[in-house]
């Protein structure tokens, strides 16, 4: 009986689970430069992967919006085939996310 009530548990637990889950919506503005973005999401924190996929050094800044917030940007910069994660976490419950990503040749 015990172990039927684990089950009943985990089974109702996993819908909240996948509900956590929130869109990330990537806007990207490489100016001369070959960058890709990825987006995935962690309970309260998005992440957006970027991968300078092009021959020359690129500067990137990513700003993380979210509602009422305000906006976090996010810099770094990357060397060619160089690939680099930048994350932000949030106080409030997530919705939606925008990122906005702006990357130019060094």
């Amino acid at each position: 009986m015990s172990r039927l009530n684990s089950i009943l548990l985990v089974g109702c637990l996993l819908p909240a689970v996948a509900m956590a889950s929130f869109p990330i919506d990537v806007e990207m503005n490489a100016n001369g430069v070959s960058v890709s973005a990825t987006s995935a999401d962690v309970s309260n924190v998005a992440t957006v992967t970027l991968t300078n996929n092009g021959s020359n050094t690129a500067q990137c800044e990513a700003t993380f919006i979210s509602g009422p917030e305000r906006p976090f940007p996010r810099r770094t910069q990357l060397d060619a085939g160089e690939s680099t994660v930048l994350t932000q976490h949030f106080e409030r419950e997530i919705t939606r996310v925008r990122v906005s990503v702006n990357c130019k040749a060094k």
